[in-house]
């Protein structure tokens, strides 16, 4: 529950800015596939310079949030965070960086009902498979191989499997996805 909370507060906040953002990560993976808690909330956010403080605005009263790493991620890292203080949990925002791949994500993206009431703006479960594979090729990880296999489970005939195959082409995992699509190692959901 205490990560429903953050994710309305996160939500609420971009909402309040204006923000052009999806969220990503173990959140979307649990959306489109096999639930499982995390400790951090990923979303990607459009943000310049000039937009900075008012992003520490929104959100210094509810935790810690750095003016310097976010201009960090603005010049090169990428990413910077948000702590917050109730609950401990983490928000890890990803700077567009506005390549193609990215690009498509936005144009995907789509308003989801989280819980009864409550919508964010999520990745395409294509996108999040895509993700998902891509960050295990970078770093061995089975835990992301498993919320890979999760989302082609439970989302099934209704992935685009043309866009997953293009992308994965693109970002050099092809390998990677094809015995997922094939439907090997998939977890049995009966």
């Amino acid at each position: 529950m205490e990560q429903l909370e953050v994710l309305k507060l996160l939500v609420s906040k971009l909402e309040e800015a204006s923000a052009h953002y999806f969220i990503t990560g173990s959140i979307a993976s649990s959306y489109y596939g096999i639930p499982r808690f995390t400790h951090d909330i990923d979303v990607v956010l459009t943000i310049g310079k000039k937009d900075v403080d008012e992003i520490i605005r929104l959100f210094k009263h509810d935790g810690y949030i750095s003016r310097e790493g976010a201009l960090e991620a603005l010049s090169g890292s990428g990413m910077f965070n948000f702590i917050h203080s109730k609950t401990g949990l983490k928000i890890d925002f990803w700077v567009n960086r506005g390549d193609s791949f990215t690009k498509s994500c936005f144009h995907r993206a789509r308003k989801a009902e989280v819980t009864e009431g409550f919508w964010a703006v999520m990745a395409s479960p294509e996108d999040v498979l895509l993700h998902k594979i891509y960050w295990s090729h970078l770093m061995t990880s089975e835990r992301q191989i498993r919320d890979a296999q999760g989302i082609v489970a439970v989302q099934g005939s209704r992935l685009d499997v043309q866009y997953i195959e293009k992308w994965a082409r693109v970002m050099g995992i092809e390998d990677e996805i094809k015995p997922l699509l094939s439907g090997k190692n998939l977890p049995n959901l009966t």
